[in-house]
């Protein structure tokens, strides 16, 4: 029998409302895995949920997290994709009436479930789920991304930022990108970046505009209020922007 610890609240509110506790027994439905939680991440969204900022119907008592990685331990009748044994991981949980995952174990439909390669841990599969998702949705669907572009990050060494910077360097493209401190631009560096500049002590737009006279093909924001008549200047002709943050912001 499975003793379920997990981590929920029962209406939402501010960070005190979440409970660590017992639970029933998660039990997988017919397309379902039941898998043992290794690491789950902790996103923004996930705060928006638990304080009640995004009106969505959610199950009582719920349980908080987005993304998990782990290992199935058992699988529905329906479900074909993963054994038992088998190391997992996925998003998309805590939403639209779906149990989250902080929690030892969960009920995960098996649509939502990816392999984890050979070489990464749970902590690194939690980690990438939700800010390597965004950053995959916003440069490949959205700005369809071509190798020898220069795309701009605001900000690479955040969740999604240092996802798109490493993504974009392994399609091809050439990457620069700006970080608060002396310590955050060496990790863009390291994380691949061709041009990492601390905006605290250089002018961004001095160094864009050398590093790409021509403009920037794309141009990735990540903070809440975008600046467009400082962006839409450096971009080039037919230059795309991807908006990731904002939720209530009027910029």
């Amino acid at each position: 029998t499975i003793s379920l610890k997990a981590a929920y609240f029962t209406q939402p509110g501010p960070p005190e409302v979440i409970v660590w506790g017992d639970l029933p027994d998660p039990v997988p439905q017919p397309e379902q895995c039941l898998i043992r939680v290794g690491a789950g991440g902790v996103n923004p969204i996930d705060t928006y949920l638990r304080g009640g900022l995004i009106p969505m119907k959610l199950p009582s008592p719920c349980i908080v997290g987005c993304d998990l990685a782990g290992t199935v331990v058992a699988t529905g009748a329906g479900a074909t994709r993963f054994r038992a044994g088998d190391r997992v991981w996925g998003s998309n949980q805590g939403l639209l009436g779906r149990q989250g995952t902080f929690a030892q174990f969960a009920a995960v439909d098996e649509c939502w479930l990816y392999p984890t390669p050979g070489g990464v841990s749970d902590e690194q599969g939690a980690a990438i789920a939700l800010v390597g998702v965004t950053a995959h949705l916003g440069r490949v669907r959205d700005a369809r991304l071509r190798p020898g572009e220069i795309l701009f990050v605001n900000g690479g060494s955040g969740g999604v930022g240092s996802s798109v910077v490493q993504m974009a360097k392994a399609m091809g493209a050439r990457v620069v990108t700006t970080a608060g401190s002396d310590a955050k631009v060496q990790r863009c560096r390291k994380l691949g970046a061709d041009l990492a500049i601390n905006y605290k002590t250089s002018s961004v737009d001095d160094a864009i505009k050398s590093f790409a006279p021509g403009g920037v093909n794309f141009w990735w924001e990540t903070l809440r209020e975008p600046d467009f008549e400082r962006a839409i200047p450096l971009l080039a002709p037919r230059g795309r922007m991807v908006v990731m943050a904002g939720r209530e912001a009027k910029p």
